[in-house]
């Protein structure tokens, strides 16, 4: 079969426009973070999927948004360079990636509730000091071992010490043992590395508090509408998904004149109002009576105190469900993200 010009240039057009529609997230491909990343996500219900071990992907019901499974490092990239216009990475590699240049990536999420650590000062255990006040004082030009030049460049010089950046890969935590490095400066999780190593963290030392958020090229998000309205979907089912955590839903029935009169009986208790006040339903019995089913949300740190009230006036049958989603009429994080790009 033989094409003529104009049919190869409509199809090559065709490609053009389809490539221009993508929309890219890059998500960790590696550790820690590439695990929790992924689950996050499909709690949110956006279901990934992927061909094996291949660094392409897709979601689930988005024929127009493709996954990318990199290096964080290379995330940043990507979403400074636009080849991405999302990304998934920890705040403590963002913040060291764009502390020079931070304009043209906006964090439209920075507390995605997963990948929390600390970048922290560490030094070995058998030295007296606690606080860098303390540190100060040995009046020595300190060796620092970190992969994060920047952000340790700038705590020490506001903490006015005189040091010496150690470039270094791999495991920081053995260089002091090896003479490599005085100190190190590095992600503190549950602090057992350092224990394990004969280290201990400054009482102040704390340079920056890190979790994953949720990174998008601010050029793209303001010249393509698509990008922007894909960017509140996905601000939707984040803030759904992480407020629901701390809900669930309670279900009961209870014996009542009216609607009204369980309303009255549950409002005399401050854990029975519920996000904005119970749903209640008429129960057809065959055993008779006026039953009423009752549904309120609360908070899973008071389900105790909730049932024990539910008790008190009346109520029988409790069940008890997890809360998938709690949607509220507009996230917050999108008005935020919206005044973020009219100011910039």
């Amino acid at each position: 079969m033989n094409f003529g010009v104009e049919e190869i240039m409509e199809t090559k057009n065709m490609k053009e426009e389809s490539n221009s529609q993508l929309i890219r997230i890059g998500i960790p491909s590696k550790g820690r973070m590439a695990s929790e990343t992924q689950e996050f996500l499909n709690l949110c219900s956006f279901k990934i999927r992927r061909n094996r071990q291949q660094y392409i992907g897709w979601l689930e019901g988005f024929p127009n948004i493709q996954i990318v499974f990199q290096r964080q490092k290379d995330i940043i990239s990507g979403v400074l360079n636009g080849n991405l216009t999302f990304g998934i990475v920890g705040l403590d590699i963002l913040t060291e990636l764009t502390l020079e240049d931070p304009n043209k990536i906006v964090n439209i999420h920075e507390d995605l509730g997963f990948g929390k650590c600390t970048l922290e000062v560490s030094i070995p255990e058998n030295w007296k000091e606690i606080s860098m006040k303390d540190l100060k004082q040995r009046k020595q030009i300190l060796r620092i071992a970190s992969k994060f030049p920047l952000l340790t460049k700038e705590f020490f010089n506001r903490h006015e010490f005189e040091f010496e950046l150690i470039k270094a890969e791999g495991t920081l935590e053995v260089t002091p043992t090896l003479g490599y490095s005085d100190i190190i400066v590095e992600l503190v999780s549950t602090g057992q590395t350092l224990k394990d190593n004969r280290l201990k963290r400054l009482q102040d030392g704390c340079i920056l508090q890190s979790q994953a958020c949720f990174i998008a090229n601010r050029k793209i998000l303001k010249e393509n509408q698509n990008a922007l309205d894909i960017s509140r979907t996905f601000l939707e089912y984040f803030e759904a998904t992480i407020r629901a955590k701390d809900y669930v839903s309670v279900f009961i029935n209870m014996r009542g004149n009216d609607p009204e009169d369980v309303a009255n009986k549950m409002f005399t208790h401050e854990s029975l109002k519920g996000l904005q006040g119970p749903t209640i339903s008429p129960v057809i019995s065959s055993e008779g009576g006026s039953w009423f089913a009752i549904h309120i949300i609360i908070e899973k740190k008071k389900l105790t105190e909730t049932i024990r009230a539910l008790r008190e006036i009346g109520g029988s049958g409790v069940v008890v469900s997890p809360t998938l989603f709690i949607f509220e009429e507009e996230p917050r994080r999108y008005k935020e993200l919206l005044k973020n790009l009219e100011d910039n």
